[in-house]
């Protein structure tokens, strides 16, 4: 006579709890093999546990209920299981992407508050970066309501065509103005991937080269002084610079007042030639 066991002895047995056998019976993925007419309990035969051995392993890797009842009713087909193995393995390499890239933006975002802080604020250093390439939006300006919704169109387009949140925003400000007028001109609005597609249009490069280069964490709205302190520095060491100056923003957050500060960095290449 075949042995049955109850749901509590299945449970155990399997290391499952009893409400988790109770939903795969709703879900008619692992029925019991005998209710009891009389006292409507559950039991089970040995062939179950061969049934969970399938049901865990499935879940181990990830695959959701409704396709593990598909392997169970299918289970004499080998491709079968097979291509349901294989979708899972492009969703798990898909997440295996998106954790990746979540990783890489906590590092830098991490390496660069760890440089801020060991540079110090309103400090101005030489930094070497490599070649990087940005993407360039037609509008500029700042602080008011037209640029804050251009802005928020173009983060939107970047999360839908790269699938990605590890950007930095830069703003190109004009080197003319602010040495010549001590005026702060927002001049360009360009956005810092680490993977521009080669279709993309309106690229810009900025060079490899040393950069002098001042962190701040300040308001939106107090950045001058900061371009003030950049200004002095250039002009009291006769430093020959190329280009525009650029704005990276780093790290943005809000307190629970409303209050809004921004870690970021000004930086314009030194001309060497």
């Amino acid at each position: 006579m075949e042995k049955y066991f109850s749901i509590g002895e299945m449970a155990k047995l399997n290391n499952v709890s009893i409400e988790t056998l109770r939903h795969y019976d709703r879900q008619d993925l692992l029925k019991p093999d005998y209710i009891n007419e009389k006292t409507g309990y559950r039991y089970y035969s040995m062939k179950s546990f061969i049934k969970m051995d399938i049901i865990k392993k499935c879940r181990a890797i990830g695959i959701p209920l409704d396709e593990i009842k598909e392997v169970m009713n299918d289970y004499d087909s080998l491709e079968s299981i097979l291509n349901t193995f294989n979708n899972q393995k492009e969703i798990i390499n898909k997440k295996l992407y998106e954790l990746n890239s979540i990783k890489n933006s906590i590092e830098n975002l991490e390496n660069d508050i760890i440089d801020s802080l060991n540079k110090g604020m309103k400090t101005v250093f030489t930094k070497h970066n490599e070649i990087r390439n940005l993407i360039k939006y037609d509008y500029s300006g700042r602080y008011n309501e037209e640029f804050e919704m251009n802005l928020r169109k173009t983060l939107l387009e970047v999360e839908k065509i790269y699938d990605n949140f590890n950007y930095k925003i830069v703003f190109a400000t004009s080197y003319d103005d602010l040495m010549n007028q001590d005026k702060l001109t927002y001049i360009k609005t360009m956005i810092k991937l680490d993977n521009i597609l080669n279709t993309d249009k309106d690229i810009i490069t900025l060079p490899e080269g040393d950069y002098l280069t001042l962190y701040f964490d300040d308001t939106f709205y107090d950045t001058k002084k900061y371009y003030d302190i950049m200004k002095e520095y250039i002009k009291v060491n006769s430093i020959k610079t190329k280009g525009d100056f650029h704005e990276v923003s780093i790290m943005t957050r809000a307190n629970s007042y409303g209050e809004i500060k921004s870690l970021a960095q000004i930086e314009i290449l030194i001309d060497k030639g």
